[in-house]
């Protein structure tokens, strides 16, 4: 009789992604790991295409991880692999699934066992029944499967030792340009209403000397980023420090760490640290999801705004640690007013990101249970958002998808940095500001095309005229824009509002690539280049505002002219800006 082939199938929102659940169901299976095969895909393959890569493995088994963003696309696939393998096992599991597991074997009947909870130990004991033919499936917790017509439900599985847990991970060979996930805890100590994490109070972790060990294969291997997956990384302040510390202390130049943080929880010794750090070795995702109080009690979220203020703008200072700070549209109490505050508040912190989400009401989350009490109307489809509250209309939400859709464009970008700054003085707020552009985009039908880099320039340009500006700040805006389209790259052919150099200038410049050509002792990193070369590699222009100054106080300083150079060589690892260089030698 041949051997029994399990296939863990993972369809991932992008293909930087990798599927943490598949590598650690595998991993722990022990004396079983030859039986199961790994296959990644992403939700941009063609399900044909899937089909066929799982048709031409023919597994006894396929299982199938489930989430928001694949779960449409799983169903889907699964119920034609049925078909074309009638013979095959579907396994799923997942929190698209896992919640309500008896109403998912009856709405899909080709869908046949779902697992429940953690996983691996359900699936190791799962591969003894089905190599060895030890035990039966009513034994096994964690699982609701079909039997004949009956749909069979075992003993909750309880949540494993982290001790326990083997490390998902043997190479990295075919993930070298993929971000990593990991996990050095489950669990989490809050109660959020909207969020599933909260299901689970207590949090389980590994001990240091497990996670150090861990951490060390990503350093040895120069991952390029591995994204925590922790809820509330820092909750046991011991636990996260060791952590921070000893990456810190291993750095390898190259690897970045991801971390899902409270930023109110931070203690001195952390900044200490922090100071320490290369840019770029850790970046931070804070969940601020409102600044409302009478909101946060109604989510049940416990946070000092006070403290979360003044931590979030400590570690802005340093310059060194991205972060990412995310808000929740459509959560009880928080009417468009009040969401305009919070928006502004976070705005105020001045995040590198700014994600502005909107409620999800999620199968299993307190938020399911309590919608009806806030009139929370959302999508019967994933992602299930939501629609409308008792606080906010419909067309508010769509107003706010405006507003979010520009943030991404305009802020999240690092793009247009200097000009949003700018354009900020002609507005009461930063809300009204992102809302004037996409009511703008709105009334001319821009949000039906896909623009490019250079004209979402020339958009902010033609939106920015409507605003009445006399002529001096015309050509601040001139700057701004200048200064921000050139920090992300030299565009050759650059748009209109651009001031063409005088010829006076150009000469200054090239005299200074001439003398730069013979002794490079600013553009050392460009030895060997001729003046001609340099041209076209490194843009120096004129301007007469500060831009250091608007970006760090949004002030205007306005200078006797000067010279500025962008050098794409060297750029922000938080932001990948260019480096800026003032010439000053350039003014005598």
């Amino acid at each position: 009789m041949p051997a029994k082939k399990v296939l863990l199938t993972a369809i991932n929102a992008k293909y930087i992604h990798s599927n943490l659940a598949v590598y650690s169901l595998k991993a722990n299976t022990g004396s079983y790991e030859s039986f199961v095969e790994l296959c990644e895909y992403t939700i941009n393959h063609r399900k044909e295409e899937i089909l066929r890569g799982i048709f031409e493995k023919r597994p006894d088994v396929i299982g199938f991880s489930c989430y928001l963003w694949n779960i449409e696309y799983v169903l889907a696939i699964a119920e034609d692999v049925k078909k074309i393998l009638p013979d095959s096992t579907i396994l799923s599991g997942g929190p698209e699934v896992s919640y309500h597991p008896e109403e998912v074997l009856e709405a899909y009947p080709f869908i046949d066992i779902v697992m429940v909870g953690e996983g691996e130990k359900t699936f190791r004991e799962y591969m003894t029944w089905l190599i060895d033919g030890k035990g039966s499936l009513a034994q096994i917790d964690g699982l609701v499967y079909r039997k004949g017509n009956q749909i069979l439900r075992t003993s909750p599985r309880q949540g494993m030792d982290m001790e326990e847990l083997v490390f998902p991970y043997r190479s990295i060979e075919g993930m070298e340009n993929r971000i990593l996930y990991y996990e050095s805890s489950r669990g989490c100590p809050f109660s959020c209403s909207y969020c599933l994490s909260s299901i689970e109070k207590t949090v389980r972790m590994k001990s240091m000397e497990k996670t150090i060990k861990e951490l060390a294969f990503f350093l040895e291997h120069k991952v390029p980023q591995v994204k925590f997956v922790d809820r509330t990384f820092n909750c046991n302040h011991e636990h996260a420090y060791g952590v921070w510390k000893y990456i810190g202390e291993h750095d390898n130049g190259v690897t970045n760490f991801h971390f899902e943080i409270a930023g109110d929880l931070l203690r001195e010794e952390d900044f200490s640290l922090f100071e320490t750090f290369r840019p770029g070795l850790v970046q931070f995702e804070i969940g601020v999801q409102s600044t409302n109080p009478e909101t946060l009690r109604a989510i049940r979220r416990t946070m000092d705004l006070s403290k979360l203020y003044n931590n979030i703008k400590r570690v802005h200072a340093g310059h060194n640690i991205h972060e990412h700070l995310d808000l929740i549209a459509g959560l009880p109490f928080e009417d468009f007013e009040s969401f305009r505050k919070s928006f502004n508040d976070v705005y105020d912190m001045k995040p590198d990101q700014l994600q502005l989400g909107f409620l999800k009401v999620l199968d299993g989350s307190y938020m399911k249970e309590t919608g009806n009490e806030y009139g929370v109307v959302y999508s019967s489809q994933p992602p299930y958002e939501v629609f409308s509250t008792k606080w906010l209309r419909y067309e508010e939400i769509l107003r706010l998808k405006q507003v979010e859709e520009m943030v991404e464009v305009y802020y999240n970008s690092f793009q247009f940095a200097a000009t949003m700054a700018y354009l900020l003085r002609f507005f009461e707020t930063a809300f009204d500001l992102y809302l004037a552009v996409g009511e703008y985009y709105e009334k001319h039908h821009l949000f039906d095309r896909k623009h490019s880099r250079l004209s979402r320039y020339e958009i902010l340009w033609e939106f920015a005229g409507r605003q009445k500006l006399d002529s001096r700040e015309r050509e601040v805006l001139r700057e701004t824009m200048t200064y921000d389209l050139f920090s992300r790259d030299y565009v050759k052919n650059p748009p209109s509002f651009v001031r063409a150099r005088t010829e006076k200038e150009k000469l200054k410049i090239r005299a200074f690539f001439d003398r730069q050509c013979e002794n490079p002792t600013i553009l050392k990193d460009y030895e060997g280049f001729v003046t001609k070369q340099l041209y076209h590699l490194l843009y120096v222009d004129c301007f007469t505002v500060d831009i250091k100054t608007l970006l760090e106080t949004g002030q205007i300083d306005s200078k006797s002219p000067f010279y500025l150079m962008f050098d794409y060589k060297k750029r922000n690892p938080l932001n990948h800006s260019a480096s800026v260089i003032h010439l000053k030698e350039l003014e005598e």
